[in-house]
Formats: C-alpha cells, structure tokens, sequence
C-alpha cells in the first residue's frame, strides 16, 4: 500500500514521489509547486477531516484539501 500524504503525522518531512489519479490532480500539484522529488511537512491538521497546513520548501506554506493529499505519493525521509 502506497504513502500518501493525508497519511503523514504532523511534523514528519515526507518526498513527493508521484500523484495517484487523473490529470486533473496532477495539473493542480504542478500549478502549486508539488512536484515530485520536492519535500514537505505536515504542519497541522484540522479536525474532523478537514483541510491540512503544508510547509513546502523555505518559505512557502499553503493548505490542502484531505481528498487531494490522499491523491499524492509520498515517501518518508530516510526509507
């Protein structure tokens, strides 16, 4: 079973590794910056399954939907 990003705990830095969908996710990660290779961090979570705070790269911070973080791949640092 693949990692996906809503699987992550908060604080984890993960790696992209690929999206799991169509093409219209995939357009939406390119357009955020999402690529594969690039890492990230959980920042929090909201409740209830509610939209999540991503740390990707220095200084850029954005949330993402919990339908679209379980359409990325992704790897724990280290594995």
């Amino acid at each position: 079973m693949s990692l996906t990003l809503a699987d992550v705990d908060v604080g984890i830095e993960v790696e992209v590794v690929s999206y799991d969908g169509e093409g219209l996710y995939e357009f939406k990660f390119i357009s955020l910056g999402i690529l594969p290779g690039d890492h990230v961090v959980i920042q929090s979570k909201s409740l209830f399954g509610g939209p999540m705070a991503i740390k990707h790269g220095e200084w850029n911070f954005f949330a993402l939907r919990k339908d679209y973080a379980k359409k990325i791949i992704v790897k724990k640092l280290g594995e």
